[in-house]
């Protein structure tokens, strides 16, 4: 269901993109390595400190994440598996295969009631007998319908996905301090089709003290719901207008890392990003209220804008004090739909004996709603232009606290894996709202645990 935009999909990214990601040679890059003028050690004080991306070397990498969210909502599975030839020339070729499951409960966006609420999908028209297209009035074809429990929170219990997936990487030198990369990627699930093509020009200077890089990346996305495309602020159970709509995404990101000391690295990045086409989510709807009761009385499909511009400005910082590595890092986000959010993450290598380490870390979010969202809309207004009452698009923080560990059980083996506490915080009532909504808990936002596994493999 469109993970891609959506925060399990964030949850799975960020764990895949940390633990399958080569976990050693903190202090080593923290330092600039030996290219950077300092002089390497005859033996490394702790097995970490070796470099994670040797020349000459094959390594084969795969991990396992479960994911779930408190009160019996989504839960995840997911597994990856990849391969990385370091070639002594410098080069790198990668590949990375991934599939997850997700089951559970989705909120979809519909405020609590007193009485029983009944949710409906859209509405497919079906063919006759004689292959005619039914008329308006008859010989429709739904299913996937819900009711929710009165004072609980709407979710859509038919949530469930599968998701395949193929990553396939290279980076050539084409001259002295000047790599250049090229990948793709292909995503496949029930109802979203995902491809991308990125590049990166990456320049090393000043003793390879200084990198500059600059790269690009493209996405072509195709979005099919199971019931077809939902009118946009139509009504619940109303007549799909379509079975897919296309989404196109744009992408730079400039970056600048410098070693300011032999313990001390720095980085500095700003990306762009533009998108066009289908933004909404074909899942999502939204509460009409009555203004005097404060009651929901129906429901809409949500609608957002066709576009969406962002811009983002991330600064990290390692540093290596031995062989244990601090590593802070600080991100600014705003958009054209007017969020605006920061991120604040600090972690600590640790390395305990020569083959073991733990990473305590935390990280803190916090973002501004945007400009079209509204919890609910009264019966009584005049329907908005755009409309969404998703949890994502809220004024909302967030906490994780993670846990990283990792061992060499021989010189080319290493067993890894991390557990994660995840929690949002917002607003619950407005005592100000008329009727029962004063007392109705508006927040949607999840908890979660996640957990991952892993083990890496290094042939020389």
């Amino acid at each position: 269901m469109q993970l891609t935009e959506g925060k399990v999909a964030a949850a799975l990214s960020l764990l895949a993109a940390g633990l399958l990601a080569p976990m050693a040679g903190h202090a080593q890059e923290a330092s600039g390595g030996t290219d950077a003028g300092v002089s390497a050690p005859q033996r490394a004080p702790n097995a970490y400190d070796e470099t994670a991306s040797e020349p000459g070397t094959l390594v084969a990498d795969s991990a396992v994440l479960f994911y779930q969210e408190d009160d019996d909502r989504v839960r995840a599975i997911e597994a990856e598996a990849g391969l990385t030839w370091n070639r002594s020339n410098g080069s790198t070729f990668s590949i990375k295969g991934t599939f997850d499951a997700l089951t559970g409960a989705t909120p979809n966006g519909a405020i609590r009631s007193n009485s029983v609420e009944r949710f409906e999908p859209p509405q497919q028209r079906a063919k006759a007998a004689d292959g005619e297209l039914c008329p308006i009035d008859g010989c429709t074809s739904s299913s996937g319908t819900y009711t929710i429990e009165p004072g609980k929170l709407p979710v859509d219990k038919t949530f469930h996905d599968r998701r395949y997936a193929v990553d396939v990487g290279a980076t050539v030198p084409v001259a002295e301090g000047l790599k250049l990369s090229v990948g793709g990627g292909y995503s496949h699930e029930f109802d979203f089709t995902s491809r991308s093509v990125r590049t990166t020009l990456a320049k090393e200077l000043f003793r390879k003290n200084t990198t500059v890089s600059l790269g690009f990346n493209y996405e072509y996305d195709t979005i099919r719901p199971y019931f077809g495309i939902p009118d946009a602020l139509g009504d619940m159970g109303s007549y799909s207008v379509g079975k897919s709509r296309l989404k196109k995404v744009y992408n730079v990101v400039a970056g600048f890392t410098q070693v300011l000391t032999p313990e001390w690295l720095v980085q500095l990045n700003y990306s762009y990003g533009h998108s066009t086409g289908y933004h909404t989510d074909p899942y999502k709807l939204i509460s009409l209220v009555d203004r005097s009761s404060g009651d929901p009385f129906f429901s809409l499909y949500e609608r957002r804008p066709f576009e969406r511009n962002r811009h983002s400005v991330y600064f990290g910082s390692k540093l290596a004090l031995g062989s244990f590595v601090t590593d802070a890092s600080a991100r600014w986000y705003r958009d054209s739909w007017g969020i605006k959010s920061v991120t604040f993450a600090l972690s600590e290598h640790v390395p305990i004996g020569r083959s073991f380490y733990l990473e305590p870390g935390v990280r803190w979010y916090h973002q501004t709603q945007a400009n079209f969202f509204r919890y609910f809309l009264y019966l009584d207004e005049p329907t908005p232009r755009m409309a969404s009452s998703d949890s994502r698009l809220s004024r909302f923080g967030a906490w994780t606290l993670g846990l990283r560990g990792g061992a060499k059980v021989a010189s080319n083996i290493e067993v890894y894996g991390s557990a994660e506490r995840y929690w949002q915080y917002g607003l619950h009532f407005d005592r100000t709202l008329p009727g029962n909504l004063a007392t109705t808990d508006l927040f949607s936002g999840s908890k979660s645990i996640s957990v991952v596994g892993g083990v890496r493999v290094t042939f020389r």
